[in-house]
């Protein structure tokens, strides 16, 4: 059996079925297709190691450059003579591999630390109520689960290097939340089930989620559950739904589930609790409104009348920010008032906080300068808030955090997504988000290949090269992704007066 690395490991975090599918699927359904931002992801995270490794105050044992089948008999002698930093080490026992960035001897013991590119944690940045991310935790568990086994290690300790240039202490044993087990309890869960999936022996069905469209297996995936008539179709349907109703009934196909009774549905769940577990009477509902609606691809629903102000200004708001550097870029509004219409942005011109801050400035001073009492502020989904949250939290004398929640918190100020779409609304497709929405509203993106991704590359493209015709594409694209807000806007409105 291969050797179980950390791919592995976060393969099946990310999808179940994933591993197995890598081993035994139908390869041919394969694709191969270059995913810009991973890719970006993957330099970012190249760059930051260097620069994190170059900014080291200590000396080290690097195991980088030497060949790989040496490596392993490398880093075994370097920690049995206790050297106190190892880089590019090469961790192996039995089944269990792994190249922790750096390894350091701590208080008699070997710690494993890991470089990334992203934050420690994961969680609410709202709130700042973070846990330690999973996916990294998982990482570091294999490597400790090795030094362990060697006997290297004692305490579960372990470190991540982020995108702040900090070292953030993971304890692997200790509980994530009062109803949530431990890192090194979900490690060796997910070890054993990726062990079981690689000996054929966990069998699992493809679902579909909002994180398949980055994986090679999407289109197979997305063919096998329409073929099936996959409940995971649905919006926000997902495998634990369609699983609880196959090990229940035996189904999981959409015409199948609605063939059954919902109200007797409920009435079975509320006599016995192991009935349909996992799905509760909300789900029952989304699973029976919107499955006759898939199927017949029928008019949207509109289950709920939103009222929309009367104002004589609406911007419509979007942002572009690239994850891997942690920079807000761009901020776009698509003005409509007495004048007409116009795209209104603030574009960033280097990778600076400086220039990050100044653009910002820019947006919430323009946001600001209207009457409050009459314009309309609409963006889609809960990210610009978001972002504006970490925005201030990095620049606070922009604004302060009372007037940033007062701006958000006005009823003129609405996330159609949240607010409305998701609220009140139901619509024949997979997808509720903005892309989806709107090209079935029959709007169209000037580019044919619309992606925030896509965006993110063409934006530090054109910083490293100067050509105007990239940012042009940028600013095009931001573009339609505000006047798409404004076409899934306006037909809200139109059949909210209907009701």
């Amino acid at each position: 059996m291969a050797p179980i690395t950390p791919q592995l490991l976060l393969d099946h975090l990310r999808c179940v079925h994933k591993v197995w599918r890598d081993k035994y699927g139908p390869q041919a359904e394969k694709t191969d297709d270059d995913n810009p931002f991973l890719k970006l992801l993957w330099d970012r995270g190249i760059q930051h190691e260097a620069d994190i490794v170059a900014s080291f105050g200590f000396e080290y044992l690097d195991l980088g450059r030497v060949p790989e089948h040496e490596r392993i008999v490398a880093t075994n002698d370097a920690l049995a003579a206790g050297v106190e930093y190892i880089y590019q080490g090469v961790l192996a026992h039995g089944d269990l591999y792994g190249i922790p960035d750096l390894l350091q001897y701590i208080d008699g013991e070997y710690v494993p630390i890991e470089i990334k590119s992203g934050s420690a944690t994961e969680g609410s940045a709202d709130t700042a109520d973070t846990k330690p991310k999973r996916e990294y935790g998982v990482q570091l568990a294999l490597y400790v689960d090795i030094l362990a086994r060697k006997g290297l290690n004692r305490s579960r300790k372990a470190f991540v290097i982020d995108t702040t240039g900090e070292r953030v202490e993971f304890m692997l044993d200790e509980p994530l939340g009062p109803r949530t087990p431990s890192i090194w309890d979900l490690y060796q869960s997910t070890l054993d089930e990726v062990k079981l999936s690689l000996r054929d022996e966990f069998h699992t069905s493809p679902a579909l989620s909002s994180t398949c469209k980055d994986c090679g297996w999407y289109k197979s995936c997305s063919s096998w559950a329409k073929e099936n008539d996959d409940l995971t179709q649905l919006y926000s349907i997902g495998r634990v739904a369609r699983d609880s109703f196959q090990r229940s009934f035996e189904l999981h196909g959409i015409d199948d589930i609605m063939r059954l009774d919902p109200d007797d549905l409920i009435r079975q769940k509320k006599a016995d609790k192991s009935f349909l577990k996992g799905v509760g009477e909300g789900t029952i509902a989304k699973i029976y409104t919107r499955g006759p609606l898939l199927k017949s691809n029928g008019k949207p629903i509109m289950h709920a009348k939103f009222e929309f102000p009367e104002v004589s200004t609406e911007l419509f708001f979007d942002i572009e920010t690239d994850p891997t550097q942690d920079f807000a870029y761009l901020h776009g509004f698509y003005v409509r008032d007495k004048d007409g219409e116009r795209f209104q942005h603030f574009t960033a011109t280097s990778i600076s906080a400086e220039n990050e801050r100044e653009y910002w400035k820019r947006s919430i001073d323009f946001m600001m300068s209207f009457d409050p009492n009459d314009v309309a502020i609409y963006y889609y989904s809960p990210y610009e808030r978001t972002t504006y949250r970490q925005l201030r939290r990095k620049y606070p004398d922009v604004i302060s955090e009372e007037d940033l929640e007062e701006l958000f918190a006005r009823p003129t100020t609405i996330d159609l997504f949240k607010d409305v779409i998701e609220k009140g609304t139901d619509w024949p497709l997979s997808s509720y988000g903005i892309k989806s929405i709107a090209q079935h509203l029959e709007f169209k993106w000037r580019d044919e290949t619309p992606s925030g991704a896509l965006s993110i590359q063409w934006f530090n493209d054109y910083l490293n090269t100067g050509d105007e015709a990239l940012i042009n594409r940028v600013l095009e694209y931001n573009e339609d992704d505000c006047k798409a807000t404004m076409v899934v806007k306006d037909y809200l409105q139109k059949r909210m007066d209907e009701i």
